[in-house]
């Protein structure tokens, strides 16, 4: 399971040191992960799709206010014991956005 948030590539600034993964989407489409060199974390991705967004890592914010989720994509392969609120958009694969 994984949890993020997307922002415009504006309003984001990465600093410090990274590791990156690129890897193929099922759309054909490359996604570019940004990992602490340290602990391995998960910090940030790039979807060549979405070329003016940025995923962040929902574990970087220390905010036990931070939003729920509204979407939820790739159900097909969540879990069942995997529980998400009510009112979440649902899709067994990555939507058009």
């Amino acid at each position: 399971m994984h949890a993020g948030a997307f922002y415009s590539r504006t309003q984001v600034r990465l600093e410090g040191p990274a590791k990156i993964f690129t890897r193929r989407g099922d759309s054909g489409g490359e996604v570019h992960c940004h990992f602490c060199p340290e602990c391995g974390s998960t910090v940030a991705w790039f979807a060549d799709k979405l070329p003016d967004r940025v995923g962040i890592a929902i574990g970087c914010f220390a905010d036990p206010e931070f939003p729920a989720p509204t979407l939820s994509v790739w159900e097909e392969a969540m879990h069942e014991w995997v529980g998400l609120p009510t009112g979440v958009s649902r899709w067994k694969q990555t939507p058009t956005l």
